[in-house]
């Protein structure tokens, strides 16, 4: 697969997954929108009854103003009356909004009774006082205004102590819980009483400070009371409001989460699997380019043996067309041995290779082929040795097939040997395995490769690919034989250290 093709599958991948997963996550914006549109009525509602409750509790609750109480016989008792009025103001305006017209009794026995009445001049609170009781001056109204710098017109601009131990913070707090539990609100939140008039906090914030509490977006004002007349706002603070959208909106989020998951793991696996293909496309590529190789020297080889014998003096010579033959009986069976590998792997691969297990004596295998190994390895001033302890070596396998094992084996320590093979074969033995063990002291292979030389056409790279012949099939096969008699193997190695390959055949009743 070409390198061009890949680039181009995985830029258009990481685009559609970027433009996806950008849809994916406007629909999630949209969606909390709508809930935090929700949530904002919720708690304006929640925050509506607790200003209904504050109200009904100002209103409910009048101001004793007077312990003694008032004479049974008022008027035969009653010494004197003076009367006043004072005017409330709008902080804002510095105009008048109402008049609070007040009554002092006084009594004999020392006895003093004050009566106060509130007119509102704004339309807003006709519904809750009348004002055309009361007739009012313009002149006066002037006239008063002027003078209410610091005389006792702005005494009710701050709320009475007693109005502020009705709305202490422990009252406030359970309220304003009950009220956002009522509306399904959970979340953590902060509170605080604030004097619009004075600038003042009535009841301070507890868990963030005062200038983060006044940017909230959740500010109540209390409704026109006796008691104050400078405006209260009471204000109700969320931390995270994006944390508790994101609760509200648990299984959405959930479901976007996981759905972008599965979107990410797919694109990756596509990537994997494209660089995958990729990879083995490589390496078919190398496996025929060797195959290539391998085929084309025993066959170069024949052709000119063939040559050869056709020249008619090579028939006066019976010892020089012997030795043709042989060359060509000798690549011939390379060959057929060669074809035989790649068939067997195939029947391998397909589950249809038959092994005829049997009693063989793994000592006596081992030996045998050692001997025919011997006077190749002698030629290139190498050694092979064999230290078989086991104390059991009878296996109940395939004695073929565990004879192409251990060749393929001790060929690749010749194979990858540079000069001077030495081959160790040792054998052990436990209770259930026999265990046989293949050294060399060849290049080595590097950790990361242990598990790849088991797999189809892989060849550990050197280098140039003809640098060694064979077309990376062998460990291959040598596995998928012991997998089939139920055994393992594995490799250790370092680079430049050799390799020791070892092969576990469990014992079968």
């Amino acid at each position: 697969m070409k390198r061009f093709f890949i680039i181009l599958i995985a830029t258009i991948l990481v685009i559609s997954s970027f433009f996806l997963i950008l849809s994916i996550f406007q629909l999630y914006k949209d969606a909390e929108k709508v809930q935090k549109s929700i949530l904002t009525r919720e708690i304006v509602s929640a925050g509506s009854d607790v200003i209904n409750r504050i109200d009904a509790l100002l209103k409910g609750d009048t101001i004793v103003k007077v312990i003694t109480p008032e004479p049974t016989d008022s008027l035969s008792n009653l010494l004197y009356t003076k009367q006043g009025k004072r005017f409330l103001l709008d902080p804002s305006m510095v105009t008048p909004i109402g008049v609070i017209r007040t009554r002092i009794n006084y009594y004999k026995n020392d006895v003093v009774l004050t009566f106060n009445d509130t007119v509102f001049f704004d339309t807003t609170y006709l519904e809750f006082f009348s004002p055309d009781q009361y007739t009012l001056d313009n002149k006066a109204l002037v006239t008063e205004v002027e003078k209410i710098g610091a005389i006792e017109n702005v005494n009710l601009i701050e709320m009475d102590s007693s109005t502020q131990q009705l709305l202490n913070s422990d009252y406030l707090h359970r309220i304003i819980k009950e009220a956002l539990l009522e509306n399904n609100i959970t979340a953590d939140f902060d509170f605080a009483l604030y004097n619009y008039y004075t600038t003042q906090f009535v009841v301070k914030p507890q868990k963030v400070d005062p200038a983060t509490i006044l940017n909230s977006e959740f500010v109540f004002s209390l409704k026109p009371s006796e008691r104050f007349a400078a405006p209260h706002y009471l204000i109700i603070y969320f931390k995270d409001q994006r944390l508790i959208l994101f609760q509200r909106m648990g299984t959405i989020s959930a479901f976007i989460l996981a759905l972008i998951g599965i979107i990410s793991l797919l694109n990756i696996y596509t990537l994997f699997y494209l660089y995958r293909l990729k990879k083995i496309s490589d390496i078919k590529n190398d496996f025929i380019n060797n195959m290539t190789h391998e085929f084309k020297t025993p066959i170069s080889t024949i052709a000119l043996a063939c040559e050869a014998l056709s020249d008619p003096d090579i028939f006066s010579g019976a010892q020089l067309r012997d030795s043709y033959i042989s060359i060509i009986n000798d690549e011939n069976s390379r060959l057929k041995k060669m074809v035989s590998n790649i068939l067997e792997l195939a029947q391998l691969k397909k589950g249809q290779l038959k092994i005829f297990e049997e009693d063989i004596d793994i000592h006596k295998l081992i030996s045998s082929i050692c001997l025919d190994f011997s006077l190749q390895i002698e030629s290139k001033n190498g050694k092979i040795s064999q230290y078989l302890y086991a104390k059991n070596p009878i296996i109940f396998a395939d004695g073929s097939h565990m004879h192409n094992v251990i060749v393929n084996l001790i060929e690749n320590g010749i194979k990858y040997s540079p000069e001077n093979p030495n081959i160790v074969i040792r054998t052990e033995s436990d209770k259930r395995n026999l265990i046989i063990k293949v050294a060399d002291n060849g290049i080595g292979i590097a950790k990361k490769n242990h598990k790849r030389i088991f797999q189809d056409f892989y060849r550990v790279s050197f280098g140039n690919i003809h640098d060694t012949k064979g077309h990376g099939l062998g460990l291959v096969y040598v596995k998928k034989i012991i997998e089939l008699h139920k055994g393992s193997i594995y490799v250790n190695s370092e680079p430049m250290k050799g390799a020791e390959f070892v092969i576990s055949i469990p014992y079968k009743k």
